[in-house]
């Protein structure tokens, strides 16, 4: 351990990690460590001494002998890996560390990765034991092929989370922004109701196109599950139920974007109706997809209905948060209870009851809250 670097990593990550799970380790060792180094049966009077033998070590047989138990052998490495580089992860992101991004990265890269692989060969100390016995028992009674690549596979697992933190640390220092790659769109118009539309561009992709994807797999779903009622305005209403419901996480950011990022807004010459006008053509452009198709595929009165019902409870959800704060759990209790309360009321087909009462009481949550 001649290398500063390594030694410094073990005491801040290796030593960290050991600290911090020390209860999920233990429970580990006595629920697989323990009957994965001897298994008893409850009578062996009618086993002989090799039976004995080789029924004590069938768990650690299984594992390197037939393809589930070298599944579950490799599975247990894989996870335990994935538990250990979402807590280094994490561990780097803390205050008390950032020091590392400014020195660790002054060491070529090779050299980097190396003391990472000592700190990761250390984090895994407990299933490289486990593998070490399971190649051992493997070459005692014969099953070669297992034994000569358990060591290949723990060795990549160790250079993919030594990589993986290397990059990490050396991606803190020099990260542009990610809006600064709009470059396509310094010269479009930007309104105030369209910023968060460019935040979504720029950072939240990977949330839009999951909550599209989701929209998309409820519709399918309904559609699937009531394939005999497409022209029925309470189904079309269902599918605009979700479809609201299934936004609440963009709906939810795009007020944390307001409050963050836009706090001027509430200094700019906008009464409370132009105020809801531009929730109105956020939400009415986030939602385009969706609308456009209920439009397309309902008919133009169910269509027409269903589209109301969809972007009225969509400002509504939005408006709540006027009202709750962002607190997040509060905020999903209230979305669930009113999705339920809705889709029931939806039963009864007052899907442009519900799409007007919705909207009024949108703007009601906004004029008193905003």
């Amino acid at each position: 351990m001649k290398n500063p670097l390594t030694r410094v990593l073990l005491k801040v990550v290796a030593r960290g990690f050991y600290q911090e799970h020390t209860g999920w380790l233990i429970s580990l060792f006595l629920v697989v460590f323990v009957n994965f180094f001897w298994t008893r049966v409850p009578s062996q009077n009618h086993l002989t001494e090799a039976q004995i033998l080789e029924n004590g070590f069938r768990l650690v047989l299984l594992s390197v002998s037939e393809p589930i138990g070298v599944a579950a052998l490799l599975g247990v490495c894989f996870v335990y890996s994935l538990k250990s580089w979402n807590y280094v992860a994490g561990r780097l992101k803390s205050v008390d560390v950032q020091f590392l991004a400014y020195s660790s990265n002054a060491l070529p890269w090779r050299q980097q990765v190396t003391s990472w692989s000592v700190v990761q060969g250390v984090i895994l100390l407990p299933v490289v034991v486990l593998c070490l016995y399971a190649m051992v028992i493997g070459v005692i009674f014969h099953h070669w092929l297992v034994p000569l690549l358990l060591p290949v596979y723990l060795l990549l697992l160790t250079v993919t989370g030594a990589a993986y933190y290397t990059r990490l640390l050396n991606d803190t220092v020099v990260k542009p922004d990610k809006r600064a790659g709009l470059t396509w769109a310094r010269n479009w118009p930007k309104p105030v109701f369209s910023l968060f539309l460019y935040e979504i561009i720029a950072t939240k992709r990977v949330t839009y196109f999951l909550t599209k994807g989701a929209s998309a797999a409820s519709i399918a779903l309904l559609l699937l599950a009531f394939s005999d009622s497409r022209t029925d305005v309470r189904l079309a209403g269902m599918i605009a139920l979700c479809c609201a419901v299934g936004h609440f996480i963009l709906i939810f950011q795009a007020s944390e974007f307001e409050l963050f990022y836009l706090p001027f807004a509430r200094n700019l010459p906008y009464g409370r109706g132009q105020a809801y006008g531009q929730q109105v053509l956020l939400y009415g452009v986030l939602l385009l997809p969706e609308l456009v198709w209920l439009l397309a595929a309902g008919g133009f009165r169910t269509g027409l209905t269903a589209a109301g019902l969809l972007l009225s409870v969509t400002l509504l959800l939005r408006t709540l948060l006027y009202w709750t704060g962002q607190h997040m759990t509060s905020y999903l209790r209230i979305v669930v209870g009113l999705f339920l309360f809705l889709l029931l009321a939806n039963l009864f087909a007052l899907t442009g009851l519900l799409a007007l009462g919705s909207a009024l009481a949108a703007g009601l949550l906004l004029y008193r809250y905003r």
